[in-house]
């Protein structure tokens, strides 16, 4: 099942993403008719078949490997969603 996971780290950031994207997590997806591809928020992170314990897991994990506290952070299923499609970061 798909989920997604947002987190909240002070530093880091594009170390902690680029873990993450090792794993398989994704930071866009391709949209439906009105997003041709659905960019998601900076620290949101998309995965088609973890679990939402798993997601949270793996990043706590990443987040003591670099040494840097996980402040906040929430992974659910995703399901039943609507979007403002967005931009490619820079």
């Amino acid at each position: 099942m798909a989920i997604i996971i947002t987190y909240d780290i002070p530093s880091k950031h594009q170390e902690f993403k680029d873990q993450m994207i090792s794993k398989g997590y994704r930071d866009s997806i391709p949209g439906t008719t009105n997003c041709k591809i659905i960019y998601f928020p900076n620290t949101t992170l998309y995965h088609s078949n973890k679990t939402a314990d798993t997601a949270r897991d793996e990043a706590q994990v990443i987040a003591r490997e670099l040494g840097i506290p996980l402040e906040r952070c929430v992974s659910t299923i995703w399901s039943n969603w609507a979007a403002v499609c967005g931009e490619p970061f820079k």
